[in-house]
């Protein structure tokens, strides 16, 4: 199965979408994805804040 990572931009447009109210599903919509895919971003990074979203991964993976 192949899949392709969530880039900065699209981190940025979570990040500002949910600043203005938008649901899960309605950004996944926005940003061509599957909510299951903004669904688990969320999940992995509860306090979303874009720019640290790569840091926390490179901690996790350590």
């Amino acid at each position: 199965m192949s899949y392709v990572h969530l880039t900065i931009s699209e981190r940025v447009k979570i990040e500002a979408y949910l600043e203005i109210g938008f649901l899960m599903r309605k950004i996944a919509h926005h940003l061509e994805r599957q909510p299951s895919t903004i669904s688990r971003e969320l999940k992995r990074n509860p306090s979303y804040n874009a720019i640290n979203v790569p840091q926390y991964a490179s901690k996790r993976s350590e």
